[in-house]
């Protein structure tokens, strides 16, 4: 199967955030966009709903007649979250998502840093938000998610939409003292939503998401909550990774959005209620009889795994993962399961999608292609981008912005290699290349790959120490080994010579 296979669908493009709700409203009024619970109680909202709600807030925005018009959004995950911030681009305003878990005073430096002169809160951090408001001596308004919002007075005028104003700051690298503001305009990523959208196949006016990542997220909320409004889709929102299980159950979603260690626990629930059921050697063959079909365009998934299957709530196609690499064992095991998991790449600079495996072909080794907004090229290992979707720089950040940012190309900070299919393989960081004496470069990040390939590898850090009487780096491996693993393979009384072998044999691969 060749690159001719690997194609982005063309979808119909949409310049902005306003325009892809409007068209959605238009398109799927009667549809639900969003299920979600408070307080034990459900609610659902239609598309119509969502757009009413979206400008409500827009009006109440631009009767307060704000300063710089930036908008910080902190809370936790829901409904209100995403009509505010929806109500920000309606208002031709500016949105600051905030991390809620982050630390007050982090969040003051953030909110100073972007100029934001009003904060949006819900009442879980009202004290949070108390805090943050005393610090700006009156020069910051607010307002709690909760309360009713006053109607508007007289007919209210939206601007005109501009898609290339700047719709909002995004910081990266919250835990640190260098967090930075992405700047992205509308367009930036409502073209990111259609690319994106291209390669994954949403079932338009039928697909359900389930939202499980924080919201403040690129990664989430253009993908699951964006990306399911322009599909039309029912976008149904987690309370908490908590929940998660009872919420897959309960929401049936067809498409989800996670992190690797999110996809790995999702499986080893099917494993251990498969062993639990005394069926583990049924399952494996199982699987094994499914991959081995798959490879001959038969798949007989659902008949061999229906049950099984349950347990992510029976209708589940998708799964799309980034943030770290996905180990080729679990993807081949998901992919006979009959479910797909994609895994793809991207940055807050990239709106943040930069590529992504497709839903009828992936290579399980790499990232997938490039999306067709952007194009990408090497320099000295280092993956370069530019294009519709890519970020213009830092808010309020000049020197950053010129570290990163060349004649248009963002410099990502990630090496990567490309194959001969237009695929890309992230192999490391720019900053944790480790250079010998003899002129090697080592890649932690790749080592880790390739120890991680091991069932009996949870966790693994590489690192480089400098030997002084070498005078060069001695590398090193810190792992947590599976330990249920170990004693499902070998025992209770597992020797450290068995995880030895094992890990030399995923090192004799690199």
């Amino acid at each position: 199967m060749k690159s001719k296979k690997y194609q982005f669908e063309e979808l119909e493009k949409v310049n902005s955030i306003t325009e892809l709700v409007e068209r959605s409203a238009r398109l799927y009024p009667e549809n639900i966009a969003f299920r979600y619970k408070k307080k034990k109680l459900s609610f659902q909202k239609t598309y119509s709903e969502l757009l009413g709600d979206s400008k409500r807030f827009a009006s109440y925005l631009l009767s307060l007649n704000l300063r710089k018009g930036h908008v910080a959004l902190l809370g936790a995950s829901g409904y209100e979250w995403i009509t505010a911030y929806i109500g920000v681009q309606f208002a031709g305003l500016t949105v600051v998502p905030l991390d809620k878990d982050l630390e007050c005073d982090k969040l003051i430096a953030q909110i100073k840093k972007s100029d934001t002169d009003f904060l949006f809160f819900d009442n879980a951090y009202s004290k949070t938000a108390q805090e943050i408001v005393s610090a700006f001596s009156g020069e910051l308004d607010s307002f709690m998610m909760e309360d009713p919002l006053p109607e508007a007075e007289g007919e209210v005028f939206f601007p005109t939409s501009d898609p290339d104003r700047l719709s909002a700051i995004l910081f990266t690298s919250g835990t640190t003292g260098s967090s930075k503001g992405v700047m992205l305009t509308e367009r930036n990523i409502a073209y990111n939503v259609t690319c994106g959208l291209g390669a994954i196949n949403f079932a338009v006016g039928e697909d359900v998401a389930l939202s499980i990542l924080p919201l403040n997220h690129a990664f989430e909320n253009t993908f699951t909550v964006f990306g399911g409004i322009y599909s039309g889709a029912t976008v149904c929102i987690s309370r908490s990774l908590k929940y998660l299980q009872k919420e897959i159950k309960e929401y049936q979603p067809t498409v989800m959005l996670v992190v690797p260690l999110i996809a790995e626990k999702l499986f080893e629930k099917v494993e251990s209620t498969v062993k639990k059921q005394g069926k583990e050697k049924k399952f494996q063959k199982a699987l094994k009889l499914s991959a081995f079909l798959q490879r001959f365009g038969i798949d007989i998934s659902d008949k061999l795994f229906d049950e099984v299957k349950e347990a992510f709530g029976g209708k589940l196609r998708t799964l799309i993962c980034g943030g770290a690499p996905l180990k080729e064992e679990l993807i081949e095991k998901y992919h006979a399961l009959g479910i797909n998991l994609l895994q793809g790449y991207g940055l807050t600079e990239c709106s943040p999608l930069l590529s992504v495996n497709f839903y009828n072909y992936h290579r399980k080794n790499s990232v997938g292609k490039v999306v067709d907004t952007c194009e990408v090229k090497i320099v000295d290992g280092e993956i370069w981008a530019k294009g519709a979707t890519i970020s213009n720089g830092y808010y309020n950040d000049e020197e950053n912005t010129q570290a990163s940012f060349s004649d248009g190309w963002f410099r990502t900070g990630d090496l990567g290699v490309v194959d001969e299919n237009n695929c890309y393989r992230i192999t490391g960081r720019c900053k944790n290349v480790i250079v010998t004496k003899n002129g090697k470069n080592i890649f932690p990040e790749e080592l880790e790959t390739y120890l991680g390939r091991t069932p009996y590898v949870a966790e693994s850090v590489v690192v480089g120490y400098m030997n002084p009487k070498k005078k060069d780096y001695d590398i090193v491996a810190i792992i947590r080994p599976d330990l249920d693993r170990m004693v499902e393979d070998f025992g209770a009384d597992y020797t450290r010579d068995q995880l030895e072998t094992e890990l030399k044999k995923a090192i004799s691969e690199v």
